[in-house]
């Protein structure tokens, strides 16, 4: 894994949407995407464990999976793990 001083939040996130108005929204809204990857790296550096609820209460993150992707895809941030809790939930987290 990139230690979280080695990963360069300034890079944008690429990916294409399936169409023009999704690619759209997503551009306009990109940056604020890399600021919501940033966040919850310095969280999983604290050691903290994130749901898609914890995400959205604490960070305002309306969408930890599509961060988690991105951290993974785009930073290359290969050591975040998942776990099942309770029914149905997932909790994910950086495993060191």
């Amino acid at each position: 894994m990139k230690e979280q001083q080695q990963i360069n939040f300034d890079k944008p996130i690429v990916h294409s949407e399936n169409n023009n108005d999704s690619q759209k929204l997503f551009e306009k809204n990109e940056k604020r995407f890399r600021g919501q990857c940033k966040t919850i790296m310095d969280a999983f550096k604290r050691g903290e464990k994130l749901t898609v609820v914890k995400a959205m209460q604490k960070y305002r993150i309306g969408d930890l999976r599509r961060r988690i992707k991105d951290l993974k895809d785009n930073y290359e941030v290969k050591n975040i793990k998942s776990r099942m809790i309770g029914h149905g939930f997932k909790e994910w987290y950086l495993n060191n």
